[in-house]
């Protein structure tokens, strides 16, 4: 499991001080075990913005399930008001006169005709009685189907839950680690202010990719946090919100986004373009030109620009 994994760094720090196994470990030892936090992280935050994905789904499936379930009991409300003012009309009126006036009918025409209406009549009612018969159980499926609905949504609701919990356990001892490495190094903090960068390549970038960068570098140095869309952004919220500036809709999870516009080559990279990293896939970044790329970090840095790096998996155009 993976709390089991993150646990093990900071239990290697905080060993007893009398044995030499417990000997504090080297900067280079606590940067290389932040990076496994952080790749460790990274999937958690994934895990949590696809379930919240899954939980709109089904969120919307079961709104429309309520709908559907409103119009077939409103339907089979209309329907046995229209058979119960069928059944006090014959009532009043008497099945016994009805025949009555047909037999005692001087004119055999006029006879001929009330008998008609009378089958009319009858076939109308049968008609009637089957309509309901089948509103009754189309009610029932939708009742049923919402009740599943609302039972798969509730048991998402609580999967999110356990998952945020479980995310934010991991961001605590990635802050840990990050308070354990300031404290021993002789720098105040390991992760400096963002500098400023070059501006992204003007050569190829289309109006929208050139759009998403100018948003995405407008937000070097805002903070990272799980779940952000900002002013604080995770890796997919910050690529979701610049590419919306160019008015292309991309869903709140890098496993997502990556089926979404495009697949191209490294060589086809334009500023603007999604680069996508790990398998599974757990992190995104906007291309900005030269070689570098802007990103939501992780826990304890910010929104700064980067060169390409490795673990990379794929690109993708959003707006093709």
């Amino acid at each position: 499991m993976l709390l089991a994994a993150l646990l093990v760094p900071l239990t290697l720090l905080s060993g007893g001080a009398g044995s030499p196994a417990s000997a504090a470990p080297s900067q280079a030892s606590l940067e290389a075990q932040l990076q496994r936090l952080n790749r460790q992280a990274d999937q958690l935050v994934e895990e949590f913005n696809q379930s919240r994905l899954l939980l709109k789904r089904l969120h919307k499936t079961r709104d429309e399930m309520r709908a559907q379930a409103s119009g077939a009991e409103e339907n089979l409300r209309a329907l046995r008001t229209t058979l119960g003012a069928r059944a006090a009309a014959a009532y009043v009126q008497g099945a016994g006169n009805t025949l009555a006036a047909v037999l005692n009918s001087e004119d055999p025409a006029s006879a001929i005709d009330r008998v008609q209406v009378l089958e009319l009549l009858a076939s109308h009612d049968g008609d009637l009685m089957d309509r309901l018969a089948l509103a009754g159980q189309a009610y029932d499926g939708r009742k049923r189907d919402l009740a599943a609905a609302e039972r798969e949504a509730a048991a998402e609701v609580a999967r999110l839950d356990a998952k945020k919990a479980e995310v934010e356990r991991a961001a605590a001892r990635t802050r840990e680690l990050l308070r354990q490495m300031r404290a021993r190094s002789a720098s105040p903090s390991p992760n400096p202010s963002p500098a400023p960068s070059p501006p992204p390549s003007s050569g190829g970038g289309s109006g929208a990719g050139a759009t998403a960068v100018r948003y995405a570098m407008a937000q070097v140095g805002q903070p990272y946090c799980y779940g952000g869309t900002g002013p604080c952004y995770d890796c997919s919220g910050l690529t979701m919100r610049a590419w919306a500036q160019a008015g292309v809709a991309l869903p709140h999870s890098s496993a997502a986004q990556y089926g979404v516009g495009r697949h191209i080559s490294a060589s086809e990279l334009q500023p603007g373009d999604l680069i996508f990293y790990y398998s599974p896939i757990s992190h995104v970044s906007i291309y900005i030109g030269n070689g570098q790329r802007v990103s939501a970090t992780h826990t304890g840095d910010y929104v700064r620009v980067q060169s390409l790096g490795s673990s990379i998996v794929g690109f993708t155009r959003p707006n093709g």
